[in-house]
């Protein structure tokens, strides 16, 4: 009685019912795609899928810049030239040096895991929802200009083509696109930058939560001889995190202790909470940043209903806008709020949320009399909005838009274009 009383104070708090995450969650944005359900609900008698809306973060990737790398490798390669590693140190220094010479030149491009993971989410949409994919159906893709974008998008109508070769796809890759699948207003740039104010608070977590002493003590002779012990923490935690994502037999987490990873997990999550989900502390101000992306994606829903074409809108970006538009779209799970940073990690939890690979797909559904329903899945698990639905997962695709444009009206700035470097994104600092 006890535990079904504090599940229920969770749901009408707002909150997600958590459980702490496994090592590999605790990579935060570097969680490599997660396992899909194998069944889901039918559709209610007489409805059949017409129509798919998509937006995907891009596959699992090496770390954004070769520095990453070679920042921690030079720490490394510099004590051992003194003697100054422990024998644990001298272990870590060659599993780091497999791990550069495998990502050398690589970095921020799409893996091979990746390539698999954009393959396998489309397969399993083809097959999930065949009637979308009939004949000569047409499929518009369009992508971040992002290489690792790109060449996900390629994998992902690659895979299509394969398994019916008479679609019809079009790909396009252009800075003009960037406006609504990688917008970010000048004040939402300006609230996420280092030096806004909220970030004195924010350091101050840090300091709590990322505690090096004792994995310095493992891997250095003198550890006080690092000057900045908390980078290097975290720049081993990244690394940590990424092996996931790649195709080499070599682990670092038998060198933290796990109250460590999941303090470093914190701050990244709550970092990543502040910057682009549901936290009171940005006001609205990141969510709004996905009007432009969900304003399209309403009027590409009411053009293919009304023109039948085309068959699939597919979007291929980045994990912030991602994040922004379900918190935007106040899918299950993804915007609740809370104000006590301590508390962060219990409302919304980013690995959940956006993994490598993470995708919304909106499902399309209609019947012999032209009623439509449509049914959102994340990471190919149903999810549901805050409507009331008849139908389970299912809702009426009216009562949807009317929701969609309460959202919209929230845009009260002029959208300017989209100026920032995509490599940006994916922001593990």
């Amino acid at each position: 009685m006890r535990q079904y009383i504090i599940f229920t104070i969770l749901l009408l708090s707002g909150l997600s019912v958590y459980s702490q995450p496994t090592p590999e969650q605790t990579g935060s944005i570097y969680y490599a795609y997660p396992a899909p359900p194998e069944a889901y609900t039918p559709a209610p008698e007489g409805y059949e899928p017409f129509y798919i809306s998509h937006y995907g973060r891009h596959g699992s990737r090496w770390m954004t810049a070769d520095e990453r790398y070679i920042e921690v490798l030079h720490v490394f390669d510099s004590l051992y030239q003194r003697s100054e590693l422990t024998p644990l140190g001298i272990d870590v220094r060659k599993r780091l040096q497999q791990v550069w010479e495998d990502a050398r030149g690589k970095s921020g491009n799409i893996t091979p895991l990746g390539e698999r993971q954009q393959r396998e989410i489309a397969g399993r949409m083809y097959h999930n929802f065949p009637q979308v994919f009939r004949g000569d159906a047409f499929i518009d893709a369009r992508s971040s200009t992002s290489l690792r974008c790109a060449m996900s998008m390629s994998y992902f109508t690659e895979r299509l083509k394969e398994l019916n070769p008479a679609l019809h796809v079009d790909r396009r890759a252009y800075q003009r696109y960037m406006d609504y699948i990688a917008y970010t207003s000048p004040e939402g740039e300006k609230f996420s930058s280092g030096k806004a104010p909220w970030r004195r608070d924010f350091r101050d977590f840090e300091k709590k939560n990322v505690r090096p002493e004792r994995l310095m003590a493992s891997l250095f002779v003198n550890p006080d001889a690092i000057t900045n012990q908390d980078a290097l923490m975290r720049g081993i935690y990244w690394i940590a995190a990424d092996m996931q994502n790649v195709d080499i037999d070599v682990t670092f987490y038998d060198i933290f202790r796990y109250e460590e990873l999941a303090g470093i997990w914190k701050t990244v999550n709550a970092r990543m909470y502040v910057c682009n989900a549901g936290a009171p502390l940005n006001g609205g101000l990141m969510p709004r940043c996905a009007i432009p992306l969900l304003r399209n994606i309403v009027e590409s829903a009411e053009t293919a209903i009304k023109e039948g074409t085309p068959a699939a809108d597919l979007r291929f970006g980045h994990d912030t806008h991602l994040i922004r538009l379900l918190t935007l779209m106040q899918v299950e799970g993804c915007s609740n709020q809370e104000t006590d940073m301590e508390k962060f990690h219990l409302a919304w939890q980013d690995y959940r949320v956006s993994p490598m690979g993470a995708n919304l797909q909106l499902i399309f559904f209609r019947n012999k009399k032209n009623e439509i329903l449509v049914k959102l899945l994340l990471n190919e698990n149903e999810v549901n909005l805050p409507l009331e639905s008849h139908t389970g997962p299912y809702y009426p695709w009216e009562t949807v838009k009317a929701f969609f444009k309460e959202q919209l009206k929230q845009d009260e700035t002029e959208i300017h274009p989209a100026t920032h470097n995509p490599l940006s994104e994916d922001t593990d600092y």
